[in-house]
């Protein structure tokens, strides 16, 4: 198996340590996680283990790195055999991820949107659905269909440059480029709206769908200040999901 991500997983590391993706994303990523001690988490599209190692080291009872890209799992399985903390990797399609449950909680960040057709994005919730125990988690982290999509300048200053091709609606053909000084990847992917999400989860089986604007740490404040941010913070880029699994009928 192999996937676009391949071609850059060595240098998806360094890209990943950009400070929208450590002030931003994982800040709201963890704080809409909460307490995570004890719980068995899948980290579906996990690439090189960034989030895995946290949830890890954040008391996890248990942590596995689900993601079709040889590469990334290559690069995620030498980080921890340098520095072991006991994650598993798994190389696996999201659709298949019943297969590796079940468990407390499902993780995803930026996968969702690689379906190309709602009946794609189905069988990839369906798999979420069927890795999780029922009344189980799912959190994850996309693009927020609200962002600035007429103005792929907006978010230069954080490292992302982003774009929708033709009409603005679900599966409309994306291109985000993420860069880090002279290092720059372009990823393909697709624009979904929150209701088009929300179909697909609520076939899928999973309900109470909550929807929550990522946040900027008090960290990152203090890093760059408040002007900096203020272009982020009028139309956030990222926005995160939580909802849950049916319980089992009694």
């Amino acid at each position: 198996m192999s996937s676009q991500y391949d071609s850059f997983a060595h240098t998806y590391r360094t890209l990943g340590a950009i400070d929208v993706r450590r002030y931003v994303d994982q800040f709201s990523f963890m704080k809409v996680l909460g307490d995570i001690e004890g719980k068995s988490i899948l980290d579906v599209g996990c690439g090189t283990g960034v989030i895995t190692r946290v949830l890890k080291q954040r008391g996890a009872r248990r942590v596995v790195g689900l993601d079709i890209s040889e590469g990334m799992l290559e690069a995620a399985r030498c980080e921890e055999a340098r520095s072991p903390l006991g994650v598993e990797y798994v190389q696996r399609d999201i659709v298949d991820a019943g297969a590796v449950g079940p468990f407390d909680i499902v993780t995803a960040s930026f996968v969702l949107p690689h379906a190309a057709s709602p009946e794609q994005l189905f069988a990839m919730c369906k798999g979420v659905a069927e890795a999780l125990s029922p009344g189980g988690r799912f959190v994850a982290l996309q693009p927020n269909d609200g962002f600035a999509v007429n103005d792929p300048e907006f978010y230069r200053a954080y490292g992302l440059r982003a774009s929708v091709e033709g009409r603005l609606e679900d599966a409309a053909p994306m291109k985000v480029n993420v860069s880090s000084g002279d290092i720059e990847i372009t990823i393909l992917t697709q624009y979904w709206t929150r209701g088009g999400y929300e179909s697909a989860l609520r076939r899928a089986g999973l309900v109470d769908i909550q929807w929550r604007t990522a946040e900027v740490s008090p960290e990152g404040i203090a890093a760059h200040g408040e002007p900096f941010w203020s272009n982020y913070r009028a139309r956030p880029y990222a926005m995160l999901l939580e909802c849950t699994k049916a319980p089992a009928p009694r």
